[in-house]
């Protein structure tokens, strides 16, 4: 996140169909408040945040990262926002697995996790349905929107289930870079046969 994204955070943090669709809840903000926010999101820690850019424009189109990061048992929450009419299509399956990619094989986490509103379909196919996710439990009536209450679903992902994606091996190099192979002389240099190994036991 930069400075120059302060005015699209604040629309996202105010558009209403974003706000209805996450678990969080929190008051309308003013532009100048973004401000300080960031100022206080970038000492933080245990979060960090990222603006999700659209490729072709150069144009925030969401928001997304890691936080509440638990290092001990290397876990993070995984959410992402994205402003609505303005996403690219296939840009939510493409940060989903862009962040598992960096929490799994650059931050080192072992599991990111999640919440999923019973209604919002969209995110549930997104997450679930594309992206490997599963559901671990579903608290019953937790959530107050629309003036009636929700259930919420908790959400999660190992890096056992990320590498079993089709496309995982594309989003590591991507986030990571290419891995370049061993030259087969090294392989046979560090490979000893049984009789040798044997003989000096």
């Amino acid at each position: 996140m930069a400075v120059e994204d302060l005015d699209f955070l604040a629309t996202l943090a105010n558009t209403t169909s974003v706000r209805a669709n996450v678990a969080g809840w929190d008051w309308p903000v003013a532009p100048e408040q973004q401000r300080d926010w960031l100022e206080k999101a970038i000492r933080d820690p245990r979060n960090h945040r990222l603006t999700v850019s659209d490729l072709a424009t150069g144009k925030p189109v969401g928001l997304a990262g890691l936080w509440d990061f638990d290092w001990h048992n290397r876990t993070a929450m995984a959410p992402i926002k994205m402003m609505p009419g303005a996403t690219p299509k296939g840009a939510g399956t493409d940060t989903i697995m862009l962040i598992m990619a960096w929490a799994f094989y650059e931050v080192g986490l072992r599991r990111v996790h999640g919440t999923i509103l019973d209604f919002n379909a969209a995110s549930y196919g997104l997450y679930i349905r594309r992206c490997g996710w599963r559901v671990e439990g579903r608290e019953r009536e937790s959530i107050f929107r629309r003036g009636a209450w929700h259930d919420l679903f908790r959400v999660a992902a190992l890096r056992s289930d990320f590498d079993a994606l089709p496309d995982a091996q594309e989003y590591v190099e991507r986030v990571c870079g290419v891995q370049s192979e061993p030259s087969p002389a090294l392989l046979v240099n560090q490979w000893q046969a049984p009789e040798a190994v044997a003989a000096r036991t």
